[in-house]
């Protein structure tokens, strides 16, 4: 397999969030595959959820010789690592009645290649993409003109129509 140009998105509302996101990149290096570009720092609200913590918001180019499937399962064991427990957060949000809940790091995959993806496992492109600017701004800035296989737009039309429409 030959190596794979991917793109990730990490957020974290941990108390050290700069922090933990610093470490989940130093990790990808090591155990995913080499990070050749990093965004700037982004902070914006918790989307879905209350907390009276905002999100550090960084993406990362890496590449990759990993099928999308193992690079999911390495991303969810560095999540773990770092911190995350799904099943606290899945009490926390019912107990709540939200969406989402507060969480030490969050690695989505925004971009695998060009490909697509759609099953119970694996969403790629990342869903909603193009509605969610703390998703646009960090990846406007590394990748904005890469190609959205699937809405035909690249990083920075989807902000700049986003930021029209608010």
């Amino acid at each position: 397999m030959s190596a794979k140009s991917v793109i990730l998105l990490l957020g974290s509302n941990d108390m050290d969030a700069a922090g933990v996101v610093e470490r989940a990149i130093a990790i990808l290096n090591s155990a995913v595959g080499e990070v050749i570009k990093t965004s700037n720092e982004y902070r914006s609200e918790p989307y879905g959820f209350t907390s009276d913590r905002e999100f550090v918001n960084r993406t990362v180019e890496i590449t990759t010789e990993l099928d999308a499937y193992e690079l999911l399962r390495r991303i969810n064991l560095i999540e773990a690592l770092l911190g995350r427990d799904r099943a606290k957060e899945m009490e926390i949000k019912s107990a709540m009645g939200e969406a989402y809940a507060s969480r030490p790091i969050d690695i989505d995959i925004i971009f695998y290649g060009d490909e697509t993806f759609s099953d119970e496992r694996l969403t790629i492109p990342y869903h909603f993409l193009a509605e969610r600017e703390y998703a646009l701004r960090p990846l406007a800035e590394i990748a904005p003109m890469r190609h959205h296989p699937a809405l035909n737009a690249t990083p920075q039309q989807m902000l700049e129509a986003l930021m029209h429409n608010k």
